[in-house]
């Protein structure tokens, strides 16, 4: 992969992370519905923690349609941008209320693969925390976002 595509792969991946949360930052994910999101994922023998990988996944995907894609990239888009202010010193959400923003718009992902593509489905649960766990520390952030 180019290191253009690399890039706006992981932008895009990024973007969609962030899409489901932009609407719903006052909204709340109870433990328990993440909980059960990650049940109901189906076990894969291959794992992807990349975020290029898993963006280059979503992209290709037919389990979701081109409008949808635009609306999960652009909340991804918003997502990003506001963990990078948050990274940069703007503290207007806390770092809970960005996790809670990044599971929302998982489970997002997630319901749209649930029932067309299995593969990606699990793949995309497996990678839930350790995406997070990117998106999250400072350092690795800038590395790959800035």
């Amino acid at each position: 992969m180019t290191p253009t595509l690399h890039v706006r792969a992981r932008r895009w991946l990024a973007a969609l992370l962030l899409a489901a949360g932009a609407s719903s930052h006052a909204q709340t994910t109870p433990p328990d519905k993440h909980a059960a999101a990650l049940q109901a994922c189906p076990a894969v023998g291959r794992e992807i923690v990349d975020l290029d990988r898993l963006a280059k996944g979503l992209e290709h995907s037919d389990a979701v349609g081109l409008f949808e894609k635009v609306r999960l990239k652009s909340a991804i888009d918003d997502l990003l941008g506001r963990l990078k202010a948050y990274h940069g010193g703007a503290r207007r959400f806390s770092l809970e209320q960005l996790q809670e923003q990044y599971d929302l718009l998982m489970m997002r992902i997630a319901t749209q693969l649930q029932d067309k593509d299995a593969l990606l489905h699990g793949q995309l649960c497996n990678a839930w925390d350790s995406i997070w766990a990117t998106l999250q520390d400072r350092k690795t952030f800038q590395e790959k976002f800035s």
